[in-house]
């Protein structure tokens, strides 16, 4: 059959077409398998009215996209669809088997194929209907009327850092003097000579907290109050760069009220709140990476003019060069996106070359020659090592049976621990408990080893090793996923450092709690603070869990981001996500997934809607 046959034949029977689908969907989305029993089918019952209701609206829904012909928006949508299906589809099996063995019969496998061309077909037409009415979604957020607030000036800038400071207090007035993250206290550790110097928690962050802590206690006497001035530093931080972040949405003329939007967002939501008040080096790295996007936007959108005022590009480089100090992998976000800044920068190509360049210079000098000069030790070779670890482990507990004398010996060599314990200790979502049991000397003495049996047993285990991936990072892109949540519970987080720090050395321990013990005091009860940790540490409140604390959801808005952009032919748009999607990487070998690794990812997701919305109706108007 021909092209235009097959089309007129659609037409010709839209309405048909779309009830068939809407029914195949229906049944595919309400399809069990139960793995006790292999059974493949149905167990709810059929005389559901919302969910015929739902399914008349499926296909309403067909009906309308199926009307829409345009072949590109079409080839995007579909690879759209791809992804989101596979991760969704993910999320089901991490809700379902992450405390067991994924399933291999042939029941199982014509349930997931069935699963994924439903979610396929759901999430396809989505995002064409939503990429064909986004255009005019964006014409009611514009607005001939001129605001004096939330502009591109000075008094507006210190105005609304002014609000977002004092939508803090709250937070730090019931948590004061801040919570102090576990990492932290080993930077006191360091600056109070109970360690020495080591850049697993980086050096230039733990000189920054550790300078700010002695400071509050050469002021008021405590280390409790060294605490306090810290969090008021990084309280004042993030109200700064939230209110950059809206400065520069008015500066690139992003409409006022996808600016009220964006304020609304970082003003409600109370996860800012708590990482304002929170001491971890995760909140200055997250704060210099905005800025660094910002001026990374400007570079593409200004092009030769950025350059012509000397202070942009230096200070550009002296946030950059910090951002990479504070975290160790801010420098691939950063690696990831310079070949791309350079394609969309071609006629100031060697400028770009050179502003970049001389930035990681400095930062392979500073982690290099002065690092041991000075001997300062490293991160262990472990915290990046998760994925093949949690293979390791997963192999041990669930197909050990299947596992070779030679397999034995090499996972013996480097988890020189009982089989049993091995096992025992694995945790499908994070590999702490299996990362205590490796020994690092044994891996830096022979590296090749432990990579070649780890490729042996993905050929040989390769439902295990694909399971202890995406039961460890599937959070970060399914946002389905719902075993448990990656919102902490902020008020006992000082307390729970004391608790993992005291089974380490404990003489170092006793001796910081007697000498600089942080005491928590309530200076105001606002105890609704705890109700809605509590609340959003469930994710049981709709759209609400997902708005606030939803990893995937987000990872979701970033890809479509990009879609949309790639549709648009917005290419030079791209650029400005891709730290924020090199970082997103990184997190894949993170030891677990946490809010705190790719928090930077909730914060810009409304500047670049912003930026892109605003260049797609400024190419409309000028057309």
């Amino acid at each position: 059959m021909k092209k235009g046959n097959i089309i007129s034949a659609i037409e010709k029977h839209r309405t048909l077409l779309s009830i068939i689908l809407a029914m195949l969907i229906a049944l595919g989305l309400k399809l069990e398998f139960i793995q006790e029993g292999n059974f493949l089918g149905y167990t709810a019952r059929a005389n559901d009215m919302i969910y015929l209701l739902f399914t008349i609206g499926i296909g309403v829904f067909i009906y309308y996209t199926t009307k829409i012909k345009e072949k590109r928006l079409w080839i995007i949508s579909i690879l759209v669809g791809i992804i989101f299906a596979i991760c969704y589809y993910l999320g089901d099996i991490q809700n379902d088997y992450i405390h067991t063995y994924v399933p291999t019969s042939k029941k199982f496998m014509i349930y997931s194929f069935i699963k994924l061309i439903t979610y396929f077909i759901v999430f396809t037409n989505g995002v064409v209907m939503l990429f064909h009415k986004l255009p005019a979604i964006a014409k009611k957020f514009e607005g001939k009327k001129q605001w004096s607030f939330f502009t591109n000036n000075k008094k507006s800038f210190w105005i609304v850092a002014g609000i977002f400071f004092v939508s803090y207090l709250p937070f730090f007035l019931y948590y004061f003097p801040g919570n102090v993250n576990t990492d932290n206290i080993g930077s006191l550790y360091q600056i109070t000579g109970l360690k020495p110097y080591f850049n697993f928690q980086p050096l230039i962050y733990t000189f920054i907290f550790g300078g700010v802590w002695n400071l509050g206690k050469a002021i008021f006497g405590s280390s409790t109050g060294g605490i306090a001035v810290y969090t008021v530093f990084q309280m004042i931080c993030t109200s700064l760069v939230f209110s950059t972040i809206l400065y520069y949405m008015a500066k690139r003329k992003v409409s006022i009220k996808w600016r009220m939007v964006t304020f609304l967002f970082l003003l409600l939501n109370p996860l800012n709140g708590w990482f304002a008040v929170r001491a971890e080096k995760g909140m200055l790295f997250h704060l210099s990476l905005i800025l660094v996007i910002i001026g990374i936007i400007d570079i593409v959108h200004e092009k030769e003019k950025f350059f012509e005022k000397i202070w942009k590009p230096i200070l550009l480089a002296m946030i950059t060069i910090l951002m990479i100090l504070i975290r160790n992998n801010g420098i691939y976000a950063l690696l990831l996106t310079l070949p791309f800044l350079v394609l969309a920068c071609k006629k100031i190509w060697k400028k770009v070359v050179v502003l970049f360049g001389v930035m990681l210079a400095i930062i392979l000098t500073i982690q290099g020659p002065i690092f041991k000069m000075a001997k300062v030790g490293y991160s262990s070779p472990g915290e990046v090592l998760s994925i093949p670890m949690q293979q390791f482990a997963r192999i041990t507990k669930y197909s050990s049976d299947r596992l070779s004398d030679e397999d034995r010996q090499v996972i013996q060599r480097y988890f020189p621990v009982d089989s049993s314990k091995l096992a025992d200790d694995y945790v499908p979502w994070k590999s702490d408990s299996t990362k205590a049991n490796f020994k690092q000397e044994e891996f830096i003495e022979d590296k090749t080893t432990f990579i070649l049996q780890y490729f042996k047993m993905a050929l040989k285990f390769p439902v295990q090793t694909v399971s202890s991936l995406v039961f460890n990072t599937g959070i970060n892109y399914s946002p389905n996923f719902n075993g448990w949540s990656m919102i902490r519970n902020y008020g006992t987080e000082t307390e729970d450092g004391y608790i993992t720090v005291s089974k380490g050395d404990k003489e170092a321990f006793d001796k910081f709690i007697k000498n600089d013990y942080i005491e928590k005091k309530v200076l105001a009860n606002f105890s609704f603070l705890n109700i809605i940790n509590e609340e959003l540490v469930k994710g049981t409140i709709p759209v609400v869990s997902n708005l606030f604390g939803n990893i995937g959801f987000y990872f979701w808005i970033l890809i479509l981001c990009f879609a949309y952009c790639i549709y648009k032919k917005q290419y030079e748009n791209m650029v400005m996500m891709l730290p924020i999607l090199g970082l997103w990487v990184t997190t894949i070998a993170a030891p677990m997934v946490d809010l705190r690794y790719i928090y930077p990812m909730f914060l810009t997701a409304p500047l670049f809607i912003g930026i892109i919305i605003q260049d797609n109706n400024k190419v409309n108007h000028e057309c």
